[in-house]
């Protein structure tokens, strides 16, 4: 898959912006839960779904606050369901939550694949700044709608696989069934460079680190200049206590960099790694 065809993805997505800022994503997670870690996940008493958005109450709300031609050209466009036109309408009045429901309802009327994945894309793209955690779920909830969407309209399109296995490892309540599309996906193609990242931080995050470290050295040996893989190899040698692969790694990663802010990032975590332990 190019590379500019994901926006970032799912649980990926956050986790590679989070590694190009070279920010922490670690989250303890049971290495037993799945095929990842050759285990069987344990049943769980059933919990209550936790809350999503209001969006109708939410939308309701801003369209009262709104001013006078906007509430016109809002309710003419609801009776028309012109979503189009709601979409621009709230952009205007700098609403992106709204904007996120309306570009997938567009994207369902027009039932259009291209315009299904910018849907997800979009709502996606704005879960990384959700301003609470109804919010990220209404935006998760939409992301996945639309990938899965998508994917069924067209079973055959790898990049649409992977876009929904990040939806679901990134939203957090069935992240083994993303895995378990990406272990599909790299075993018809051992190659795809995308699902083996993928895997390899969902094995740095749940402590598989030598499953990890196959995975991102399939990456390198495939893209060997691959920046987000070098740091992922780096972070998974730091978990290992292996401080000079660990530099080795980094080290790498930084000569791929072109940003003076980034590559000074990594060099202070270089430095942390060099530091000796009191």
């Amino acid at each position: 898959m190019r590379r500019n065809q994901l926006i970032v993805i799912s649980a990926c997505l956050a986790l590679l912006i989070a590694i190009y800022f070279f920010g922490v994503t670690k989250k303890p997670m049971d290495a037993s839960a799945g095929p990842m870690g050759q285990g069987h996940a344990q049943p769980q008493q059933a919990a209550a779904a936790p809350e999503v958005l209001d969006i109708e109450g939410y939308i309701n709300g801003v369209k009262a606050a709104a001013d006078k031609p906007s509430q016109q050209t809002i309710e003419q466009a609801e009776k028309t369901q012109s979503y189009d036109v709601l979409v621009n309408a709230y952009k205007k009045l700098d609403k992106p939550l709204a904007v996120a429901y309306y570009v997938v309802k567009q994207a369902e009327k027009s039932n259009s694949e291209s315009e299904l994945i910018g849907a997800g894309d979009y709502n996606s793209a704005l879960m990384q700044s959700a301003p609470d955690d109804k919010s990220r779920r209404f935006l998760a909830a939409n992301t996945i709608a639309c990938y899965k969407r998508a994917v069924d309209m067209d079973t055959v399109n790898t990049a649409n696989r992977i876009r929904l296995a990040g939806s679901y490892m990134e939203e957090g309540s069935q992240p083994m069934q993303g895995v378990l599309m990406l272990l599909d996906v790299v075993k018809k193609d051992s190659n795809n460079v995308d699902a083996q990242l993928m895997l390899g931080r969902f094995g740095l995050i749940s402590g598989q680190i030598d499953k990890a470290i196959v995975r991102f050295e399939k990456v390198l040996y495939l893209q060997p200049q691959n920046s987000e893989a070098l740091y992922s190899l780096g972070e998974a040698y730091k978990d290992k206590g292996d401080k000079q692969k660990a530099i080795e790694q980094f080290e790498k990663c930084e000569k791929t960099l072109k940003d003076p802010a980034a590559k000074k990032e990594i060099e202070k975590v270089i430095e942390s790694i060099k530091k000796p332990t009191s």
